[in-house]
């Protein structure tokens, strides 16, 4: 009996020096270096775990702030605490501006982390895959794109020509105008609510039909009691030449009814009716007749003379 009475206070005495050991390990101070965003703290504590240390040290620390071991941690000598805090990013979006603390994170994150959610378009300032290690200002830019199509008439164009076979103020309806429709498609692009581009394209689905009127150009005219009909009245100051041995300019012999022309005016072979003179044809060209100037061929020289320099009408004849 005395023998198990012994060997339980053994027992007990070794128990309790194993916990004293114990108590003395846990209670010795120790030696703890804080970083505290960059800043460098010694203390010296005989507390047992991170949190302990930062309550002693009356440090505290939100719940973005990291922690490095973490609060439940046991401290031991000559360890290290780092605390990294926390930033304040501004966020302005959808008119509004927002502050969220974080971790060096992409803005993208950060964004995300505001509750903020981006549309398929959507741009951010700074990039999306930017990456913010302090303090900073995200600017979120709501883009929106909108297409809007419309048809459209295509109003038809009148197109009116002067036909010499009408007589002069006759009109003849020969195509009849039809409109024609195309589709408008404008391509609008918002951002913030603001137009920062805009485009337009027309597409034909039915092209117009112009309507197509002949207006009479033959006018008609009579002298001596014969009528002819013209295109055309010109006012030209005449001239008179006679045979001189040369073929005219279009190769033939010169004679009456034969006149001298500027081709630019009158085109070579039009036929013409010359006040004072009669139907003639222009068959002839000369170096000083130019511009609105007629030389007219008469059969002798005297005769030439006797006609001298005037004006006259020409009336370019329907050919």
């Amino acid at each position: 009996m005395q023998t198990k009475t012994r060997l339980w206070v053994i027992t007990l005495v070794a128990a309790a020096g194993i916990a004293l050991a114990l108590w003395g390990h846990h209670s010795r101070e120790k030696n703890v270096t804080i970083l505290d965003a960059g800043k460098k703290i010694e203390v010296k504590t005989y507390k047992s775990t991170v949190e302990d240390l930062l309550k002693e040290k009356n440090i505290s620390v939100s719940e973005n702030d990291v922690i490095i071991p973490d609060v439940s941690s046991k401290l031991t000598d000559g360890c290290i605490v780092q605390i990294k805090r926390a930033f304040d990013v501004k966020i302005t979006a959808d008119g509004e501006e927002l502050e969220v603390k974080t971790q060096p994170d992409t803005v993208e994150n950060i964004v995300k982390k505001a509750g903020i959610k981006l549309g398929e378009k959507d741009k951010i300032e700074p990039a999306k895959d930017a990456y913010v290690e302090g303090p900073a200002v995200v600017k979120v830019i709501r883009v929106e794109e909108k297409v809007i199509e419309e048809l459209r008439k295509i109003p038809y164009n009148k197109v009116l020509r002067v036909d010499y076979d009408l007589p002069i103020g006759q009109t003849k309806l020969v195509q009849k105008g039809q409109d024609g429709q195309e589709k408008v498609v404008t391509k609008i692009r918002l951002e913030d609510g603001k137009v920062v581009e805009k485009s337009t394209e027309k597409i034909v689905i039915k092209p117009a039909v112009p309507e197509i009127v002949l207006k009479g150009g033959l006018m008609v005219a009579s002298r001596g009691g014969e009528k002819f009909e013209y295109t055309q009245k010109l006012r030209m100051l005449a001239t008179a030449y006679t045979y001189t041995g040369n073929r005219t300019a279009t190769g033939t012999i010169p004679r009456v009814g034969v006149v001298a022309v500027d081709p630019d005016i009158i085109p070579l072979g039009t036929r013409l009716y010359v006040e004072g003179y009669g139907f003639a044809r222009a068959e002839d060209t000369g170096s000083a007749i130019q511009g609105n100037r007629i030389d007219i061929f008469v059969e002798t020289e005297a005769l030439a003379r006797r006609f001298g320099r005037r004006w006259v009408d020409v009336y370019i004849l329907k050919n």
